[in-house]
């Protein structure tokens, strides 16, 4: 069974008349995905465990990837193709980064269609070259009413092509789920290259092989 662990960084408001964190929306948000097959899981896990070590983290206790200063999430980075990728055949991560201000005002009027629509451009491109395919978001992820129509849409938007592919959604929460925590972190690594110039993490993950790091972006 192939999962795919969702995770994202930044808000779904439209304010721009304000400074993100100072009265209005941060300008981009990105979605981010971990794939990885359900028995290669433990070596994400041992990879978290290290680093809650190196940096002295109460163990059992998420660590939001926004609480990562540079130096730490540029040193996380490169210890993913020693830690994680020789080791793993199937890891993978998927991101998407939209610039909402370029985003159309028709999908600005429901928070939830924009999400669903995001998140499914992510994913669909994968899914399809897979033979099943396990989603995991976090609840807290989905801040918008309705958050669970997500499942139906990308199943729509699959077996409505013809392709027969096993797809299922689980929404669990977040602290009790490691492989939530890591897309945590990537997302909002990701996140900051865009939002905030800050791209220690990112140029390392651009020099990942291209079937081990995919990157999108929407409305540049």
């Amino acid at each position: 069974m192939m999962k795919i662990y969702i995770d994202e960084s930044g808000d779904l408001g439209w304010k721009f008349d304000k400074p993100n964190r100072d009265g209005g929306s941060s300008r981009f948000i990105t979605i981010t995905g971990i794939i990885i097959s359900k028995d290669e899981e433990k070596y994400i896990s041992r990879f978290i465990s290290d680093i809650y070590k190196k940096y002295n983290l109460t163990p059992n206790i998420e660590k939001k990837g926004a609480n990562f200063i540079s130096e730490h999430s540029s040193f996380i980075t490169s210890q993913l193709a020693n830690k994680i990728i020789t080791k793993s055949t199937s890891f993978k991560i998927i991101s998407i980064t939209v610039n909402k201000s370029k985003v159309y005002k028709s999908l600005r009027k429901d928070k939830n269609i924009f999400y669903n629509y995001v998140l499914g451009l992510l994913l669909k491109p994968e899914i399809i070259q897979l033979d099943n395919a396990e989603i995991v978001l976090d609840k807290r992820t989905i801040k918008v009413s309705h958050g669970e129509s997500f499942p139906d849409y990308i199943k729509t938007e699959i077996w409505g092509q013809g392709i027969d592919i096993d797809i299922s959604c689980e929404f669990l929460e977040s602290t009790n789920n490691k492989m939530i925590w890591f897309a945590d972190w990537y997302a909002n690594f990701i996140w900051r290259n865009h939002e905030d110039n800050e791209s220690s993490s990112h140029i390392i993950l651009m020099e990942l092989p291209k079937n081990r790091f995919v990157e999108k972006k929407l409305f540049f």
